[in-house]
């Protein structure tokens, strides 16, 4: 154990952009907050992210427009603020994939329903796209086509904006004890091989499926219980055009498609419905699956000499009554601790600025830091960065 504690207004358990935003929301309350990041930066839901800003149109295609679809079409809107430079943290620089992304409808008398449900009141609507105006990789496809004012972001160089200015208060380590004394929170955890003890005003636990471990710790895993939602997303590169958008059918997302580039060509994250069906199917039927639906939404792409690859992740989030997906982020205070579940990657602000308003600030000796030699955490790569490529057969 150290020889003395740290003292602390907050501790944020968890690097990913959950953590990252409420660290920046905390230090711009002026309170003296530090980071623990158990691996690298965004492991997890993070990097596994298609980077989409939703503005909520995704989430009306039933024909209406729901808690969710409020949600996030508020939440655009802080988006757009920081990328222009405007609101704070300051994200102008920020690597964006795309400014926009289309939707379009597989054949069906379905797809005309969905679509009719995509025209609603939100911040962000649909446009209208002529068939000589679609971009190349849209010209097969039958029926109508709609832009989408949602920008595409690379969730990796977002985790790095938001580390830099705060890397003195990043650490790489584990908790392994974290107790509730008095108004206060201690917590023991290991850096390097040290054992260092923290005493913070509050814990902000950010840390996505790890909040589950940590609130059995503090005690309060029956009053925030944790639900998992698996996944399967697919991945496919080679020569290949750069898509960004939603195949629908109905009221479902048949495929979601953003694209980046890898050394040899482009790289397509493929999820949607494909990918919440994946984690029942091993990788040989999956990757087969993966290539009829995307041959059957972009029937003009060749995809002959494409590989395939995927991936499992778990999106953790509170637990709902039935299993699906919570319409808002989740911030709950009990005694010194806070979690925070964003939900979506275009929450995370607005979870970091509601759990920074639940933040107290401590005794004025809070001026703690991390030790000098405390291992800081890099950033965790994108999944296509490890993948084993196969042609499906």
């Amino acid at each position: 154990m150290s020889p003395s504690p740290i003292r602390i207004d907050a501790l944020v358990v968890g690097g990913g952009v959950a953590g990252l935003f409420t660290l920046d929301a905390l230090t711009r309350a002026g309170r003296n907050a530090l980071l623990l990041e158990r691996h690298a930066l965004g492991t997890g839901q993070t990097t596994s992210s298609q980077g989409i800003l939703h503005a909520g149109v995704k989430y009306a295609l039933g024909g209406s427009a729901g808690e969710d679809a409020r949600e996030a079409s508020m939440a655009s809107a802080m988006w757009q603020s920081m990328l222009t430079g405007k609101g704070q943290p300051d994200l102008a620089s920020l690597r964006t994939l795309a400014s926009h992304e289309f939707l379009w409808r597989s054949s069906g008398l379905r797809g005309v329903a969905g679509m009719l449900g995509a025209r609603l009141a939100l911040q962000t609507r649909p446009e209208a796209v002529a068939a000589a105006e679609r971009p190349g990789w849209l010209q097969g496809v039958r029926g109508d086509v709609f832009r989408l004012g949602e920008v595409i972001i690379d969730p990796r160089d977002l985790l790095d904006r938001l580390a830099r200015p705060h890397a003195a208060r990043l650490a790489q380590g584990e908790v392994v004890g974290l107790r509730s004394e008095g108004s206060q929170a201690s917590i023991e955890a290991l850096l390097g091989g040290q054992r260092v003890q923290i005493l913070a005003s509050q814990v902000f636990l950010t840390a996505g499926e790890g909040n589950e471990a940590l609130l059995a710790m503090a005690g309060l895993a029956s009053e925030q219980p944790m639900q998992r939602r698996p996944l399967r997303q697919a991945m496919v590169r080679g020569n290949l055009p750069w898509v960004f958008g939603h195949c629908i059918d109905g009221a479902r997302t048949r495929v979601t498609i953003t694209s980046d580039e890898m050394p040899g060509g482009v790289v397509w994250h493929v999820g949607g419905e494909l990918a919440e069906r994946g984690p029942s199917l091993a990788e040989g039927p999956f990757l087969l699956e993966a290539r009829s639906e995307l041959v059957a939404c972009l029937p003009g792409v060749d995809l002959r000499a494409a590989e395939f690859s995927s991936y499992l992740v778990q999106r953790a989030e509170p637990r709902t009554g039935n299993g699906r997906r919570p319409a808002s982020v989740h911030v709950q205070r009990d005694g010194p601790f806070v979690t925070v579940w964003p939900v979506k990657l275009v929450m995370a602000p607005r979870a970091a600025e509601q759990a920074a308003a639940l933040s107290v600030a401590a005794h004025p000796s809070a001026d703690g830091q991390w030790p000098a030699a405390s291992p800081r955490p890099g950033l965790a790569r994108r999944p296509w960065e490890e993948a084993t490529w196969t042609h499906p057969a």
